[in-house]
């Protein structure tokens, strides 16, 4: 029969074992975790990522994409017209409302994306918020410059149906004649220029999510007195408040938004193929889709990565959320870090109650055929 002292001793037990609680308060040493998500939030980072499987491709894949589609595509049609369709016809209502005001959408489009991310990782710094958006100043007035030299081109350097004194296209069209001039194909440059664009831009949305756990973390070291160094540490604490006031804010029109200019981008490459199609000659298209690729590479590969001299690149604010200058590579390091973890993981000796199982790390997992019983017992022989 057990002893009063020994029904004390099991009685006590259960009550001196401690749990950790995830619901406790941050002072009390234990990190606080992610909240849960909702069906709708998972639901929206699926579209989320499947939008930035197609506007993240590969920019030398882009580019070849476009210049390659562009010259065969042009040689074919030229030898072999395509039927006629739709597209074919000039007054179609994606060319009348959206290609000739391709600009002014993607415009609308990123603009208010760069704003609202800005404000986000810049912990709403006004000077960095405007250099940020300075880009598109510059990216419009390049635009307005190609344009104009694009029409300069074709509007003096041609040729009328019937000689005139002033040989340009206004005095030959205002005549009753035509004008013959090679006419460098705008619709191929807006179209690239506007894609390329809006996938620089995008990538700010690189490594979004990751933000949300930062400031949890920050919030969790500052409340118990900075014993953990985080990512945001050099934030004041006017900083924090703003940053994760935007963020929660602003995060769902800022996918909302990511998916429109995706929707964008896929537009324009159709847009892109019907002007390969049925409008202009190879060497008209081919040099404006030139000339819209080397406008990209001189700001956002050249110039922009210039310190000091520049408005920056997407993603360059107070929170180091995203390597700005490399994101998408960064992103596959990251990933394949976790995969390389993830292996090393599985290949760990297998431990009871926290010990290593001995026979198993000397001796390796069983194989096909073999039991556990048969290897250890060739590990004690």
């Amino acid at each position: 029969m057990p002893s009063p002292s020994s029904l004390t001793r099991r009685k006590s037990t259960p009550s001196s074992l401690k749990f950790t609680r995830n619901d406790q308060p941050p002072g009390g040493g234990t990190k606080p975790l992610p909240t849960p998500s909702s069906i709708q939030h998972v639901l929206l980072l699926m579209v989320v990522h499947l939008c930035r499987k197609y506007l993240f491709i590969e920019e030398h894949v882009k580019i070849c994409v476009y210049l390659g589609s562009i010259f065969v595509g042009s040689i074919i049609s030229d030898f072999a017209p395509f039927p006629r369709t739709y597209f074919s016809r000039k007054d179609n209502i994606f060319n009348t409302y959206f290609v000739k005001l391709s600009w002014a959408w993607t415009l609308l489009f990123v603009v208010s994306f760069i704003y609202m991310t800005a404000r986000v990782y810049t912990c709403r710094n006004w000077d960095m918020i405007k250099r940020h958006l300075l880009r598109i100043v510059v990216a419009t007035g390049i635009w307005y410059v190609c344009t104009m030299f694009f029409v300069k081109v074709e509007n003096n350097y041609g040729m009328c149906s019937k000689p005139l004194k002033i040989n340009d296209k206004y005095h030959c069209t205002s005549s009753g004649h035509k004008w013959y001039a090679f006419s460098i194909s705008g619709h191929s440059f807006i179209l690239i220029y506007c894609a390329m664009l809006i996938k620089e831009e995008a990538k700010a949305l690189i490594g979004w999510d990751g933000i949300k756990d930062m400031i949890r973390n920050e919030e969790y070291s500052r409340s118990t007195d900075g014993k953990e160094e985080t990512q945001l540490y050099k934030l004041s604490d006017e900083e924090l408040s703003n940053l994760k006031d935007d963020y929660s804010y602003f995060t769902p029109y800022i996918r909302g938004v990511f998916i429109g200019m995706s929707l964008l981008s896929i537009l324009w490459d159709v847009m892109l193929i019907s002007t390969i199609m049925y409008f202009h000659s190879m060497i008209e298209k081919f040099l404006g889709g030139v000339i819209s690729i080397l406008m990209w590479f001189v700001t956002y590969r050249f110039w922009y990565r210039r310190k000091g001299i520049s408005p920056g690149l997407p993603g360059e604010g107070n929170v180091g959320y995203m390597n700005p200058c490399n994101p998408l590579e960064a992103s596959k390091m990251k990933r394949k870090a976790s995969l390389i973890s993830d292996r090393k993981d599985k290949d760990k000796v297998p431990t009871f109650v926290g010990m290593p199982i001995y026979s198993l790390r000397n001796q390796g997992l069983p194989h096909e055929g073999g039991s556990l019983d048969e290897n250890s017992s060739k590990s004690v022989s």
